[in-house]
């Protein structure tokens, strides 16, 4: 009755708003949003690096206007998910794509959010270094969760029913 492409969309949509619910729930204020990099690495592997993408923009969108998050959501989310993205793409594997997210956000994700803090928000005390062990911690957990429920959903037989219906 759907097509492929109708299917991708709804996923899409479906994942990136329970990231917007569980966000605020499973959440370090300041400085710890794990449930962004679980949709981002799932995301990437259920719908693909171009879905997936989508579903991590559409998560941040989200998050900055109707929750009113900083301009930290940017490059801690969508870098990360780029990353994964390409990654999967080119290995095809689960720990592909979460390696990208955790190098994506951990790293380059926190030094992008340096010129944001330092000129923008206007922070002259930090460094370029500065957010690099707060991201590594968030995305780290929410790359965990993401394999673990990944993980499960393999062994359920769900994971690749959704790949192959979304393919």
């Amino acid at each position: 009755m759907y097509n492929s492409k109708t299917k991708k969309l709804v996923l899409t949509a479906v994942l990136a708003a329970v990231g917007y619910v569980l966000t605020p729930i499973f959440r370090i204020p300041g400085w710890a949003a794990p449930m962004q990099h679980l949709i981002n690495v799932t995301g990437v592997v259920m719908l693909g690096p171009v879905y997936g993408f989508a579903c991590s923009l559409l998560l941040t969108v989200m998050k900055l206007v109707l929750m009113g998050e900083d301009l930290f959501s940017i490059p801690g989310g969508l870098i990360g998910a780029f990353l994964a993205g390409v990654m999967f793409k080119h290995f095809g594997k689960t720990w592909a794509a979460a390696v990208g997210e955790i190098f994506g956000t951990g790293i380059l994700g926190a030094m992008c959010s340096y010129p944001l803090s330092a000129f923008y928000y206007g922070n002259p005390g930090v460094s370029l270094f500065t957010y690099i062990p707060a991201f590594l911690i968030s995305t780290c957990f929410g790359t965990c969760c993401a394999i673990i429920l990944l993980k499960f959903m393999a062994k359920a037989g769900i994971l690749q029913k959704l790949q192959q219906e979304a393919a």
